[in-house]
């Protein structure tokens, strides 16, 4: 079975106290799953860094906040994250740790991201390579202007609506754009339904997800904030985000154990009409998502939104035929629909006794042969009629074709036709029997 994200959180108090906590449980975490001694000094030595930089600089002219430390892993790699709530951490000569601070820090990670925290202060997460520490693979990267990736999304969308075939979508988007993706679809309730769901090298994972229901109304939530402003948003999956978003202590822990650390949603809408959501989960060491990566995500839900918009209206249409073949099947009328070839594209019942037919039969039958296999039909002065003289062929050639009554045996039937659609070149007959007609 593939390999889960282990993970720990810890917020200290921003007292110097805490640095020497914060340095010990990191230590005991990388060295308890697998990290070798070389590169559990360095991952300390960082983590001693960049804690006591937000001790002691972020809370300068301020009452002291507080400090979050976490540290996950992935394949071969851990990421710690350490925010402050304070003014943000910043680079000082007089650093009261080893003096090293963040240049150090960035020699001795093989990834570094400095940003605004959520809610204030700044966050500093730090990846380091850590031979042998199991955890879920990392993604491959994508190229944002990659044209091929947006075609194929555009593509697999188009035949994903409205459940068969969403999967491909995900599998298309993971890992090469993120490590999870799950798709969810906005049903008559107004409420989001998930559709489809995958996480990177865990089929159980991915079956969780697939059928996850997270609430949509938990705070800082970014499904939450996407629902409610139609835009692109993206939540840091802390363990106490994780608890307000299931619905249950199991989905929790497995939430926390895919190791994903940044979750993004886009919201797939045509026009004023949301049709779904598209969401992107990121392990730490892809780093928080840039605002170059949200936008090609949005880029790839507008994609994606056009073709199942597309594929949506398709379904509705079929739905909506459906209906009016089962009215039109108790019609009292013949109905008969052609063509511009004469062929036969739909005929109800009614039609299927006027010409001693089964009606399934009937839509097999060119135009010709239901004329040849049916009762002489004639004007009313008893002269034979040609079937170009019927209004249909009238209408197919051109011509303009007024209702024709015609006799056909002892029944007397008003045929009228109309051109449906010129493009298409549809033609629809309504055949009334009128023989006791007054």
């Amino acid at each position: 079975m593939p390999a889960v994200a282990a993970r720990e959180d810890w917020e200290l108090p921003a007292e110097p106290a805490s640095v020497t906590l914060a340095r010990g449980r990191v230590r005991e975490f990388a060295q308890e799953h697998g990290a070798t001694p070389d590169d559990v000094v360095d991952l300390t030595l960082a983590v001693t860094e960049a804690v006591t930089n937000s001790v002691i600089h972020a809370f300068i002219d301020r009452d002291p906040g507080r400090v979050r430390v976490s540290i996950s892993t992935a394949a071969d790699e851990l990421t710690v994250v350490v925010a402050d709530n304070g003014r943000g951490m910043q680079p000082r000569a007089d650093s009261p740790g080893l003096g090293l601070g963040l240049p150090t820090i960035g020699r001795l990670a093989a990834h570094v991201d400095m940003r605004e925290a959520p809610g204030g202060g700044t966050e500093l997460s730090m990846t380091f390579a850590t031979p042998g520490v199991r955890g879920p693979a990392r993604g491959g990267q994508v190229d944002a202007r990659e044209p091929e990736l947006l075609d194929a999304v555009s593509r697999v969308a188009q035949g994903a609506w409205p459940g068969e075939g969403v999967e491909r979508l995900v599998d298309l988007l993971v890992p090469d754009v993120a490590d999870a993706c799950a798709v969810d679809v906005i049903g008559a309730s107004g409420a989001p339904e998930r559709f489809a769901g995958r996480i990177e090298g865990s089929e159980p994972l991915s079956d969780w997800l697939a059928t996850l229901r997270p609430r949509v109304d938990a705070a800082r939530s970014a499904t939450r904030a996407a629902l409610e402003d139609g835009h692109p948003h993206v939540s840091e999956l802390t363990l106490d985000l994780i608890e307000r978003l299931t619905t249950s202590a199991e989905d929790a822990r497995t939430m926390a154990a895919t190791g994903i650390r940044w979750w993004a949603v886009i919201p797939l809408r045509e026009g004023d009409r949301l049709l779904g959501l598209l969401h992107f989960g990121l392990l730490p060491a892809r780093g928080r998502p840039s605002d170059e990566l949200v936008e090609f995500l949005r880029t790839l839900g507008e994609r994606a939104a056009a073709g199942l918009a597309h594929t949506q209206l398709i379904a509705e249409l079929r739905r909506m035929r459906h209906r009016f073949e089962r009215v039109l099947d108790v019609l009292a009328e013949a109905v008969i629909v052609r063509d511009g070839h004469s062929r036969l594209v739909y005929a109800n019942e009614a039609a299927g006794r006027l010409f001693g037919v089964d009606q399934s039969a009937l839509r097999d039958l060119s135009g010709e042969q239901v004329f040849d296999r049916s009762q002489v039909m004639t004007d009313p002065d008893g002269r034979p009629l040609e079937l170009d003289e019927l209004p249909y062929r009238r209408l197919l050639a051109g011509l303009d074709a007024p209702p024709r009554l015609v006799h056909m045996g002892d029944r007397r039937l008003v045929i009228t036709s109309t051109l449906l659609d010129e493009g298409d070149r549809l033609v629809v007959s309504v055949i009334q029997d009128v023989t006791n007609a007054h």
